[in-house]
Formats: C-alpha cells, structure tokens, sequence
C-alpha cells in the first residue's frame, strides 16, 4: 500500500518536474512560452486552414470549370489577425532552437505566392471581372486568400504584408519571385487606393474609410459614414514603414510618420491615451479608449520609430506622442499587470491582446533607448500576467476580445466576446515575449 503511494508520488514528482516552466518569469521561461504559442500555430492551421501546409495543383487552366476543379491549397490563409500572428511566429523563432514554427511561417508565404501567381494568371486569361471573381470564389471555391485577390479594404492586406516582407527582409534565402508580385500587389492597394482625406483637409493624406459608420446591429449607429479608424494605422501605416525598408524610398517611411502624426493630433487625450475614432462629418471624437485600438496605435508608433534615422525632421513628433502614450498607458495598468478592455474603467475584464501590445512597445522602447530602463518592469510585468492566468501548455493564448468595430457606447464594448484562443491575442504575445528577450540588444 506504501510502495504503491510512494510509486505514484514519484510519478506525480517527475511528471511535475518534466511540465515546462510557462511563468514568464525567467528568460528560458519566456523560451517555453515562444516555443508553445509558436507551434501550436502549425497544428492550428492545419485544422482552421484545411489540412496540413500543402501547394495545389497550378497547372495552367483554359475553363472556369478546370479552374474550379484544380486542387486546392491547404493551411494557408489571408487575413490581418492570422498576418499578426505569423508577424509574432517569424519573430520569435529568432530566439529559439526549435526554428519549425518559423519555417512554416516562411513555407505559408510562399504557398500563397505560388497560389497567387496561378489565380491571379487564370483570371486574367478568363477575362474575369471583380463581380464575376467574387461569385466564383463564393459558389464555386474556397480559396482561402481570396481577400488577396479582390482586395477591397485596408485590413488583411496591410497586416499580411507586413509578416510577409518581415520574412523576407529577414530571410532572403527563403524568397521566391512569385512573393514580390504578392508585395506590388499589397502595396499598390495600400499607397494607391486606399482611401485618405483629401488634400484640403487639416489632415491631408490620413486613411479613413469613408463608407464606415460606428455601431453594429444591438447598438445603432449614432455617426454619419466617413470615420477614422486608429487601428489602421498598424494596418497600413506599419506595411509603409516595412516597404520603405524594402525599397529604400523614404517617402513610405514619411507616409507612415504622418499617419501616425495626423491621428495623434484628432484623437489622443491629454492624459496620451487614445481614443477609438474620429468622425469626419461630425469632426468629433469618440468617447471610448479600447484597449486594442490603442495597442495598434502604440506598436504602430513604435514600428515607425524603429525605422526612422536621428535626423529626419518628423522623428521628434512620432516620439513624442508615443511618451506621451506610454506614460498615460502605465497609469491604467491594473495590479495584476493586465490591462482592460475599456483602459479608464477599472471594473472591467483585462484584455490579452491589448496587454501584450502595451508591454511590447514598452519593452522596445527600452531596448531603443527612447523611454528609461526601468520601464523594462512593466512590460515583464506584463508578460507575467499573460502568462499567470492566459497561456495553455497546449500553446492556446486566452482572455482576447474577438474583433471589433467603433461604437459611441461603453456596452458595445463591455459586451465583446472574448472566447479561449482567439485569433488576435496569438501573435502580439509572441511579440512581447521575443522583444523581452532582446533587451541590451539592438533589435530590429
């Protein structure tokens, strides 16, 4: 009867002994947590995406019939919370042994680019239209990057490929030319035809979405159409930021500073925190600061800054509204080291994804010399938090608010559903995590 107790509490010592140490706490703590996330991301596309990473078949087509039946690809998908988390894999995988999640990142880019070049090629020796395009993607396939394709908005494209020219930049061995078309493709759409304000406007240039009004079906729109939205600033204004390195023209890199500049100056409070909107027709602000918009607007900011040299002229303006922000953020850090969904109310759920952007920025801001080294404790404080209550051993990344839209309301946003593994909470821990481990070195 003894032997049988001390057996098993043997057993129970050594399985105990064997679980990875996911506190966050140390930095082959933080390893472990990058390893997880990272390559529960390979199995997850694997069940979110179809299969398991695969080509399809691209051997030229003369029908829509032929094309509809060609084999498809499989684990490969096209949107800006999936560009985030590949962002945070291809980052992370430079501080770990285990490169595999990296090497899928950079395999998945070069899926969709090879799939790319083959549907962009029969559309156009179909003569297909937009219209037409659509209802075949919609009736006829599953084409799972098919936003690449119609495009349409600013969302997916920008963030995809910011992770896109990050594997590029980073791992030129992993490059294919059929990626570049993907890049023209994403910066065209971006730098083109993405709609800003107009010349005549005190914000000439901004993005803004001029069909866009605030609310959803339970919390009615109060705002006329034509809002500026500051989570589109880590949608475009950081694939600016990544093209610039990529072409060596500052011009994007300027673009990109004033994106940041222009919505600074509508809609940070006094306190440096953001808020969600703004209404052009209405030239009002909106009430609420979310947490995640205010995440993108930091990372975007610091995205920037990352690429700007000591002298051009808009760089004290960029860093100065992100002191700004860091210090108001650090005011409505909660005890426990989480942020909230809604930052200024303080009886509100705390946010993943909000939390790891906010420690994240923080913690490359340290590591650039831009804010003082203590601030380095928060950022860790952060990442402790994440990891105390919202890390799995399975790699799931929990606690975050599933996408939102702008709302004149506090509700709207109180009730958010923010279910277990949420797509947009993955990469931005990955971030905070990796950006931890690079202090005392020059990141890039």
């Amino acid at each position: 009867m003894f032997a049988v107790a001390g057996f098993g509490a043997a057993l129970f010592s050594a399985t105990a002994a064997a679980a990875p140490d996911l506190s966050g706490k140390t930095d082959d703590s933080i390893r472990q947590v990058l390893l997880v996330v990272s390559n529960h991301q390979i199995d997850d596309a694997a069940r979110a995406f179809g299969g398991k990473l695969a080509d399809g078949d691209y051997t030229p087509v003369s029908t829509v019939e032929a094309l509809k039946a060609a084999r498809q690809p499989k684990g490969i998908s096209w949107s800006y919370p999936w560009g985030v988390t590949l962002y945070g894999v291809i980052r992370a995988g430079d501080f770990l042994e285990d490169k595999s999640a990296q090497k899928f990142a950079l395999e998945h880019n070069q899926v969709v680019a090879r799939s790319y070049a083959f549907y962009a090629d029969a559309k156009t020796k179909l003569g297909l239209g937009e219209a037409e395009w659509r209802t075949i993607l919609r009736d006829g396939m599953k084409v799972r990057f098919g936003p690449l394709i119609s495009l349409g908005h600013l969302d997916s494209c920008g963030a995809m490929g910011v992770q896109i020219l990050e594997g590029m930049l980073k791992h030129p061995e992993s490059v294919i030319p059929e990626q570049k078309a993907v890049v023209e493709r994403v910066a065209d759409w971006v730098v083109n035809r993405q709609e800003r304000l107009p010349d005549d406007s005190p914000w000439p240039g901004t993005f803004w979405r001029p069909n866009s009004a605030d609310g959803d079906r339970d919390h009615p729109a109060v705002w006329p159409k034509g809002t500026i939205w500051i989570d589109d600033l880590y949608m475009g204004g950081t694939f600016l930021v990544r093209y610039y390195q990529y072409t060596g023209e500052g011009k994007y890199l300027d673009d990109a500073a004033r994106q940041v500049i222009h919505m600074a100056s509508m809609v940070q409070d006094t306190d440096g925190v953001w808020f969600h909107g703004f209404s052009i027709p209405l030239q009002k602000r909106s009430p609420i600061k979310w947490g995640r918009a205010n995440g993108w607007a930091m990372v975007s900011t610091v995205e920037v800054l990352s690429a700007m040299k000591e002298d051009n002229p808009l760089r004290p303006l960029v860093l100065g509204v992100l002191r700004r922000h860091i210090e108001g953020i650090k005011a409505l850090q909660a005890p426990s080291g989480m942020w909230r969904q809604i930052l200024n109310d303080p009886e509100l759920w705390e946010e993943t994804s909000c939390t790891a952007m906010f420690g994240y920025s923080i913690a490359r801001a340290v590591n650039r010399g831009w804010i003082a080294p203590e601030n380095m404790a928060v950022a860790r404080k952060a990442f402790e938090a994440i990891c105390a209550k919202y890390i799995t051993p399975d790699g799931q990344v929990n606690g975050t608010c599933r996408g939102t839209n702008i709302a004149q309301v506090a509700d709207y946003y109180r009730d958010r559903p923010h279910p277990d593994d949420e797509l947009h909470g993955r990469g931005v821990v990955l971030l905070l995590g990796a950006e931890i481990l690079a202090a005392g070195k020059s990141a890039k």
